[in-house]
């Protein structure tokens, strides 16, 4: 995002309440990776109206460069993702909203043809949609993330619900279909903040 190279990304979801706690619990949280100096590396987003992610109301998500270890705290779900696949510009700018699908394959005998359609499914999608990259992850560690995969797809336009919306209108309306063994767990916009 926002014109960095990166291999992965670590997603820390928290539920908070007002607007000063939410302030104050990502200053927090990107103070662990900048040590107390604020600078944009973190984006902090917050879950559209209407969605859920396993009860989070707010994500906070880091580009790494590879090596760097996901920490937590006790009232948050923190994962690291390392980069399989990505399409489209390193746009300088502000990211205003992005799209999380958590996506697994149910058949490990089909995983790598769910993974060769997925990573050129990207390519079709920001061509598609009002998206301008999309990039795939897939979890470190399976047993702390709500799926074995992460796309993030990335927008400019400040409503990332309507965009959604506009991508599942397209999926149905081209009669689409995943590919064998695709589980979709979750698709949710989310909407930048900081």
């Amino acid at each position: 995002m926002e014109g960095r190279e990166h291999t992965g990304v670590i997603v820390t979801m928290t539920k908070a309440g007002a607007e000063d706690q939410i302030r104050a619990w990502f200053d927090r949280w990107r103070a662990r990776w900048t040590g107390g100096e604020a600078h944009s590396e973190a984006i902090c987003f917050r879950v559209s109206k209407g969605y859920d992610l396993g009860g989070a109301t707010h994500v906070a998500i880091r580009e790494t460069a590879g090596g760097e270890a996901a920490a937590g705290g006790d009232d948050e779900a923190t994962a690291h993702y390392s980069k399989i696949a990505d399409f489209g510009p390193i746009k300088e700018g502000r990211t205003r909203g992005v799209v999380l699908v958590f996506t697994d394959c149910d058949d490990p005998a089909l995983e790598d043809g769910y993974n060769e359609w997925y990573s050129g499914h990207l390519h079709h999608t920001v061509e598609s949609i009002d998206f301008y990259a999309a990039t795939r992850y897939v979890s470190d560690d399976p047993s702390r993330t709500p799926s074995k995969y992460l796309a993030i797809y990335e927008t400019e336009n400040t409503d990332p619900a309507q965009v959604q919306k506009d991508g599942v209108d397209w999926w149905v309306q081209g009669d689409f279909e995943g590919p064998p063994g695709m589980v979709l767990r979750n698709e949710v916009p989310v909407e930048r903040i900081d």
